[in-house]
C-alpha cells in the first residue's frame, strides 16, 4: 500500500497536482485517456485492461458531475414575450437560470409554491415582474404575470448555467473548449483513474484520485467566475447579498 501511494504521488507530481496548480494548457480527449491510464497503472501496450471507449464514458461522467457542481459555463439568450403566454422554451443545454431581465429591468425569481399563496395566480395578467422554473417542465421558463396586451410584452434576456457537451473525438477539449477552464482538465483524468483503480481493487489509489477530482472541481467552482479587481462600494446589498 505504501508503494502504491508513493507511486501515485510521483505520477501526480509529473502530471501536475491540482492543489499546487494544475498545468494551464488545454488537454484533448486522447491525452486525458493516456493520463488516466498512467495514473491507474494501465500503460501496457499489449494488455491494457480498459478500452478507450470505457475511459471516455468516465471522462464524460466526470465532466457532467463537475459542471453540475461548479457551474462554470455561462451562456445567454433571449425571447420575445407573447400575449397570453406563460411558458417559453429554453435552450437544450439549459441547466439553471442565472439572471433574467425584461427590456433591461431585472425580473425577480419566484416559484410556483410561492405563487400558490396568491389566489388564482395562473389567471393574473399584466406586465411580468417575475420568472420561475417549474420542475415539471424544466426545459421552459415561466413569467408572472403573463402579458395581457402588446403593452406588456417585450424582450426577455437571460443568462444561464449551461450543461456541457460530451467529449467524442480524440481532439475534443473538455468544458466546451472554454480556454479559461483548461487548468481543470486533468481533474477528469483523476476521476477516470479513480474508477479504474477501484475496479482493480487499488482502494488507496481510488480514494486519492477521487479526492484530487473533488479538489479540482471545488477549485473550478471557486475560481471560474472570479473578478479579482472588482471592488463594489460597501452597502447593505453587498454585505447581505442579493435579495432573491
Amino acid at each position: 500500500m505504501k508503494f502504491l501511494r508513493f507511486a501515485a504521488l510521483a505520477i501526480l507530481a509529473t502530471l501536475g497536482h491540482p492543489l499546487a496548480g494544475l498545468p494551464a494548457f488545454a488537454a484533448t480527449t486522447s491525452q486525458l485517456q493516456t493520463r488516466a491510464r498512467s495514473l491507474a497503472l494501465d500503460v501496457g501496450s499489449s494488455r491494457q485492461r480498459y478500452t478507450d471507449a470505457t475511459i471516455l464514458i468516465w471522462l464524460n461522467e466526470a465532466q457532467r458531475f463537475a459542471v453540475t457542481d461548479a457551474k462554470p459555463l455561462l451562456k445567454s439568450g433571449s425571447f420575445e414575450l407573447v400575449v397570453g403566454s406563460t411558458y417559453y422554451a429554453m435552450p437544450s443545454d439549459f441547466l439553471q437560470a442565472y439572471r433574467v431581465s425584461l427590456d433591461f429591468d431585472v425580473l425577480e425569481e419566484t416559484t410556483p409554491e410561492a405563487l400558490d399563496r396568491q389566489d388564482r395566480w395562473q389567471e393574473t395578467s399584466a406586465e411580468p415582474t417575475h420568472y420561475f422554473i417549474h420542475w415539471a417542465s424544466r426545459t421552459k421558463m415561466g413569467v408572472y404575470p403573463w402579458p395581457e396586451s402588446s403593452g406588456s410584452t417585450g424582450t426577455v434576456r437571460y443568462e444561464y448555467y449551461a450543461q456541457v457537451t460530451d467529449l467524442s473525438a480524440a481532439g475534443d477539449s473538455p468544458f466546451n473548449g472554454v480556454t479559461e477552464l483548461s487548468p481543470y482538465h486533468d481533474s477528469l483524468a483523476y476521476y477516470a483513474a479513480a474508477r479504474m483503480s477501484a475496479l482493480d481493487g487499488r482502494t488507496d489509489l481510488a480514494v486519492l484520485y477521487m479526492a484530487e477530482f473533488r479538489a479540482g472541481v471545488e477549485r473550478m467552482g471557486r475560481e471560474a467566475r472570479m473578478r479579482p479587481v472588482y471592488r463594489p462600494a460597501a452597502s447593505a446589498a453587498s454585505r447581505d447579498g442579493p435579495n432573491r
